[in-house]
């Protein structure tokens, strides 16, 4: 259930050795585990652009793992799991964006809406895990309802992040992860919705 895979952390707050140590261990075929192999041999390249190249060169290989009309439609990042009724702050300050708030971002806008996202927890996660997992499901389908949207299941963060990164517009979420796709999309000219959010390091 807890994972050691936190790209958005690892490429904008850089990990300290230890954990990347463990995410080469866990994730070895990730974006991650390929992001840190290529920092350590180029040092002087931005985070951003090492990223960028590896998803861009995942996507045009792996076309086929994403929806067929993804170019054209909006894609939401919902951050689900610790973050949706844990205690800590890092977590309190993640709270998910209401559903008001995300329909009026996107009021008027026909396009076809996929959500990313699935339940989450580091170590640094508070462990009401039920109770966490519980609200997640519920907010995801409340989400899913009201918006008319479509739940894209890829059980896997670096196919999400491409689905992100080649729709037609992006709505942030909250966390590193999202703000990650955000600056991906950035150095792509490409157009995101951003939204109020704020975090705390781990």
């Amino acid at each position: 259930m807890i994972s050691s895979y936190r790209l958005g952390d690892l490429i904008l707050l850089n990990l300290q050795p230890h954990e990347q140590e463990e995410l080469l261990k866990d994730h070895p075929d990730s974006f991650g585990s390929k992001y840190i192999l290529e920092k350590r041999k180029n040092n002087n390249c931005s985070n951003i652009d090492i990223i960028t190249k590896i998803v861009l060169e995942y996507i045009d290989q792996n076309m086929e793992l994403l929806p067929k009309d993804i170019s054209e439609s909006i894609v939401i990042h919902l951050r689900l799991g610790d973050v949706v009724a844990g205690n800590a702050l890092h977590e309190q300050a993640k709270r998910p964006l209401s559903i008001d708030y995300l329909k009026l971002l996107l009021k008027k806008n026909i396009r076809k809406k996929y959500v990313i996202g699935k339940c989450f927890f580091a170590s640094t996660s508070s462990t009401n895990y039920e109770e966490c997992i519980a609200l997640s499901n519920r907010y995801l389908k409340n989400v899913i309802d009201e918006l008319e949207a479509e739940y894209f299941v890829s059980n896997n963060a670096d196919i999400d992040l491409c689905c992100a990164v080649k729709s037609k517009v992006f709505v942030q979420g909250k966390g590193f992860f999202s703000r990650l796709i955000v600056e991906i999309r950035k150095k792509l000219n490409l157009q995101s919705i951003t939204t109020a959010t704020y975090d705390f390091a781990h």
